[in-house]
This record gives C-alpha cells, structure tokens and sequence, in this order.
C-alpha cells in the first residue's frame, strides 16, 4: 500500500506475499483484502512552532500592535491570548499559512511577516512581528518545513484522517485461557492422548474382524428360551420343588408349540 490508497473510505486490495532465504511466509495467504489506510502526517497531528507574536491592527488611523499565542499546525496558524486558552479550545483565529517576509522598508518592519488568508475568494494580509531577528527565522524556518512537508503528504494533509477506535468486546473463549498451541486448543477426546484417528479406525476393525467398516455386528447368540416362544418346538421343562413337611413331588411344565 502507497499514500494514494490513504483515504477515509474502505477498499479492496490484492494480496501479493513475497518471500526469499532470509525472510519467509508461513502461512499461503491469496486473495483479497479490505481495509482502510488511514495517514496522520506528524504536521496534522502535532503542534510544529508555538510562541508569542505580535499582531497588528489598524483602529482607524492608528495602528495597535496586540500580543497573541500562535500555534503552527495542519497548514493553519491557530492564535490565542494565552497558552491556557488551547485546552480550553478557545480558539480567535485561525489563518491559512500562506506567508512572505515583509520587505526591510523601515528598522520598524525588520522583524514582520504576513500571513495571506483568502477568504471570500479575496486575499486578506494579516501582518505579524516577532520579538527578535531570532524568534522571525524559527518561525520563517518553520513555515518553509511546514509547507515541504504537506506538498510531500499531499490529499493527506487537506483534511486531518481520524482512526476510528472501536468499543472494546468480550475477548472470544479462546483468548481467556492461557495461550497454548494450536493442538491443544483443538484436540478431541480419545482413549489414548496421541492416538490418531487412523489408530483408532484400525483398532475397531481388528475389534469387530472388519465388520466396523460395513455397519454390521455379529448376531449375538440366542437365548437359551429363545424357543419356547418362537411357536415351533415342542420342550418338557421339569422343575423339582422341595416342599416342608411333604414328599418331594415334581412339578412338570409342558410347553407345546406347533411346528
């Protein structure tokens, strides 16, 4: 992926997996993926100059020079009366970066700079003074990197890309245990720990003389009363019971069946 597919929508990608002697792939991955590649350039996200100028103003005919905090970032030039204010998010004003160093015309004008906002389609000058010869070239310095680094970043730099943070879920089962190997987590129940599946196959065909594999069990053998009820024999069943006090006599049970 290249800083052409950073943009706020998701979209298809093809995977390509690349490997050589030194760096190889485990894993046969092939297809597609879908994703979103977000790009925070360091000049988006972060304050690139902070520090105190002094803005000019006409009130009428006089000119009055007012202390303001600024703040270099995402290609904007963000001003407040005090740093506290920035947590507070009260923000005054806000330019567009596009600035010139002011011609040496007077002592007066050695330390300014403009700021040219266009707004309304018209270009509005703001002029800006720093404090010394020394805070004007860190701030001129700034300026110039700042602008590199966005005609670098290009369409990543016109609007601030946010990454979407999702809620947090319950973790699946599988992450609550202690983290063991993938045999473990998926082995089933067997008699044996390392019998395999082919073992056990062998086991009950040499169990049942081959009879496992077509579903068929040997016919257990017949009871012993089995035809005394099938209606096709004919039985004489003695049976002899010793009463108290009495001659043994025996009790004769005769079963006749049809053949």
């Amino acid at each position: 992926l290249g800083l052409e597919s950073a943009e706020d929508n998701f979209r298809t990608h093809n995977l390509t997996i690349t490997g050589n002697e030194e760096s190889s792939f485990w894993l046969p991955l092939y297809g597609n993926m879908c994703c979103r590649l977000v790009a925070q350039p360091f000049c988006m996200a972060n304050n690139v100059m902070t520090g105190f100028l002094n803005q000019q103003q006409l009130v009428g005919s006089l000119i009055n020079w007012r202390r303001l905090y600024c703040v270099l970032r995402g290609g904007k030039l963000f001003c407040y009366y005090t740093p506290e204010e920035i947590e507070a998010k009260m923000e005054i004003y806000s330019w567009e970066t596009r600035i010139r160093a002011v011609d040496k015309g007077t002592k007066k004008s050695i330390n300014n700079f403009s700021v040219i906002n266009p707004v309304n389609g018209e270009a509005v000058t703001q002029l800006f003074a720093a404090d010394s010869r020394e805070e004007l070239h860190k701030w001129m310095e700034a300026f110039w990197q700042h602008f590199y680094d966005i005609s670098q970043w290009k369409h990543c730099c016109e609007e601030f890309m946010k990454i979407e943070i999702m809620s947090p879920r319950k973790p699946p089962l599988f992450l609550t245990k202690e983290a063991t190997s993938v045999y473990h987590d998926m082995s089933i129940d067997s008699p044996a720990k390392h019998e395999s599946l082919t073992d056990i196959l062998q086991r009950k065909i040499e169990e049942t003389d081959g009879e496992f594999l077509l579903g068929q069990q040997k016919e257990s053998a017949p009871s012993l009363w089995a035809p005394l009820f099938d209606g096709s024999h004919q039985m004489l069943v003695q049976k002899h019971i010793v009463v108290p006090d009495a001659k043994s006599c025996p009790l004769i049970l005769i079963a006749h069946g049809t053949e």
